[in-house]
């Protein structure tokens, strides 16, 4: 049994049954049902060594996230692999585990296995990665920040800017003593931005920068707890407000909060950036800033089949918009 066989019991070219294999948005609905009856009924499977001879694609996208098990990598992936099998691409993916190396020897897998196309989110760009990059030329999308030296198209979230939505929100409800947890900033360029939009906020409203109220963390949540214990031992006065970078860092400075007694938000109103499922949930619920990680996972899949399809297509970026969502981890600060 060949496609040929395929195309004569279907009563339709061969020509169709391959769109209909490579799942190709150019079949009508009914063609499609036809074939894919016919397709089931004979246990047809397609000769994909063959295909990739004949297309010089084998269909599959490499995609390297920091760290898979996080909430938001995870919605990103989704939105990436939903967009990617509407088109009948495969995803081969890569944990890097904030490791440079590790997304360099992803890079030299992805060269070897023939993909497509690369979707990444780095945890900071090197010199190695921009001469890996070059050498592998294949399409490329980056998640989460921009770099001229990388023929790439991008997704990027407007870190600056939400930061100083929620520092200044804070600002408003009466908060100047206001301590920040951040990212590690070598790590990461969102890291850099969370911060710089906080500094910014407060460098406008003429409140002083106290370096006791900043600490930094990772993505693990006990850091947020760590990074909260630091800057209250560490304080002359008690911040009356918490920004942190990321939900995960926030729910780990509520839990040191709670633990020793500091009522939130009566005394100290708690706010993050991400809107993890758990920051509607999490007691107090979570005063945060909403990005559509899925949404941008299915933009960054979208960016990576226009440049497969147009090896012409000029490199894009699309910015990622952003809500402050109010709920019940902030409140008015007496003064």
């Amino acid at each position: 049994m060949n496609m040929k066989d395929i195309a004569k019991l279907a009563g339709v070219s061969k020509a169709t049954v391959s769109r209909v294999i490579n799942n190709s948005q150019n079949v009508s609905s009914e063609l499609k049902e036809k074939v894919e009856k016919i397709l089931k009924e004979t246990g047809y499977t397609p000769n994909l060594l063959a295909q990739e001879l004949v297309t010089k694609r084998t269909k599959v996208i490499g995609v390297i996230i920091p760290r898979i098990g996080i909430d938001t990598f995870s919605n990103i992936t989704e939105g990436i692999i939903d967009k990617l099998n509407e088109y009948g691409y495969n995803v081969l993916l890569a944990n890097s585990r904030e490791k440079i190396d590790e997304e360099l020897k992803y890079f030299d897998i992805f060269k070897k296995k023939h993909v497509d196309g690369i979707i990444f989110f780095p945890t900071s760009i090197t010199e190695e990665h921009i001469r890996l990059l070059d050498e592998i030329n294949t399409p490329i999308v980056m998640m989460g920040q921009e770099n001229s030296k990388i023929d790439a198209s991008c997704v990027i979230y407007d870190d600056f800017n939400a930061a100083k939505e929620i520092v200044s929100y804070l600002i408003n409800q009466g908060h100047e003593k206001i301590a920040y947890i951040g990212l590690e900033e070598n790590k990461s360029v969102v890291a850099s931005l969370r911060k710089n939009g906080y500094l910014y906020v407060l460098k406008e409203n003429k409140i002083d920068i106290k370096e006791e109220y900043i600490s930094s963390g990772n993505f693990d949540v006990s850091s947020g707890y760590n990074a909260m214990k630091n800057i209250i031992n560490n304080s002359k006065e008690t911040p009356t407000a918490i920004f942190a970078a990321i939900d995960r860092l926030a729910f780990g400075a509520l839990k040191y909060l709670r633990e020793f007694s500091y009522e939130v938000p009566n005394q100290i109103s708690v706010v993050g950036i991400d809107d993890m499922d758990m920051s509607s949930v999490f007691e107090p619920t979570l005063t945060t800033i909403h990005y559509d990680y899925y949404d941008s996972g299915k933009n960054a899949a979208s960016l990576i089949l226009e440049k497969i399809n147009n090896d012409k297509m000029k490199n894009r970026s699309i910015v990622m918009g952003y809500n402050l969502i109010i709920r019940n981890s902030t409140k008015k600060n007496k003064i």
